[in-house]
């Protein structure tokens, strides 16, 4: 195993570029030696802060460095696929932001030319790798809380971006901008890893769009987003979440309800005489072998590490293409059957 730290390009210096600069400045098997924006403001913010070495104006041209070792593609789904392909022509492993894609067999293909590559392709949800995410799950393999049934998520994110420009896309209906593409399929992968990531069967939905920005023939995005998805064994996931409300209600909730227990408040609830409850900390052993925690934690650190360790193939890639596959899959029908009000079996 080499001792040199993976040598990342970031392309795209918005807040998830950002963060992953951070992390990868401050995860100890990584280090960022360029990235890649077409504002220049941007990327001279990004420089300034972190101390990048060197900045481009297009991907293209860091894909050219050789330096350059890996990518994170932290850019929007309509716009990131062509790069996806262009990062493992060029010899890149790639980390690849979420939404993962416009549609699911996007996936396939990104999966694909991977292969060919002889590349690493990992894909991103950050909630996974946080060790007691990875420690909650463990728990409930181990039956901790019995068979669980059930989850239930609401979210609420204040957030009105722009029409035009480069935050266009999130405006789109079905190019996953909207509150559940964007916001909260993270809360949404994060009951269906917990759960063990279950074979989908189907998926109900249902969408407000209180204040379109966007009236193309798509229609605009939702605000609003409420569904169900039903899982193997009789298993189901309800989600709420918006963008906008007009309220000051509830943060946010995820909870996954077992047969002998729950989790609750990112612990494990059980009672102890059918009256009082009980919470606990999962104290499952971790399956990555994480570095210790600095005193300043970036949001994407345990992401960016468990990136180069599979890199290093030290681990697999965790979100891997089989799970991306599936989850896009959840996600395009929870968005067609809220556009066509009927229920959407999963094949």
């Amino acid at each position: 195993m080499s001792k040199e730290p993976l040598k990342l390009g970031i392309v795209g210096c918005g807040w998830a570029g950002k963060q992953a600069v951070d992390a990868g400045m401050a995860v100890p098997r990584t280090t960022v030696v360029a990235i890649a924006d077409p504002v220049e403001e941007l990327s001279k913010q990004t420089v300034e802060e972190y101390g990048v070495p060197r900045a481009y104006d297009d991907y293209r041209r860091l894909l050219d460095d050789p330096e350059v070792e890996a990518v994170y593609l932290a850019v929007n789904p309509p716009m990131r696929h062509q790069m996806v392909l262009d990062s493992f022509a060029a010899g890149m492993h790639v980390l690849v932001q979420k939404p993962h894609a416009v549609r699911a067999p996007d996936i396939l293909e990104f999966e694909a030319r991977g292969k060919e590559a002889g590349k690493t392709l990992q894909f991103c949800y950050f909630m996974r790798h946080y060790p007691h995410n990875r420690r909650i799950r463990a728990a409930i393999a181990a039956g901790k809380i019995g068979e669980a049934y059930h989850a239930r998520i609401f979210g609420r994110y204040r957030s009105r971006p722009a029409p035009e420009g480069i935050t266009r896309w999130l405006q789109v209906y079905g190019e996953k901008g909207g509150v559940l593409g964007q916001h909260y399929s993270h809360e949404l992968d994060l009951a269906w890893f917990w759960m063990g990531c279950p074979k989908p069967e189907w998926a109900f939905g249902v969408k407000h769009s209180v204040h379109p920005l966007y009236d193309g023939p798509e229609g605009p995005a939702e605000d609003y987003y409420s569904g169900l998805v039903g899982l193997e064994g009789g298993k189901t996931i309800q989600i709420d979440c918006t963008r906008w409300l007009h309220c000051d209600t509830s943060p946010t909730v995820i909870e996954l309800y077992g047969s002998e227990g729950d989790i609750t408040q990112g612990k494990i609830s059980r009672s102890n005489d059918d009256k009082e409850y009980v919470l606990e900390d999962a104290d499952e052993p971790l399956d990555v072998p994480h570095s210790e925690q600095t005193e300043k934690m970036p949001v994407f650190y345990y992401e960016i590490e468990h990136f180069a360790l599979a890199v290093a193939g030290e681990v697999e890639p965790d979100v891997n293409a089989a799970d991306s596959y599936i989850f896009m899959k959840i996600l395009d029908a929870l968005y067609d059957s809220a556009r066509d009000g009927q229920k959407i079996v999963i094949d």
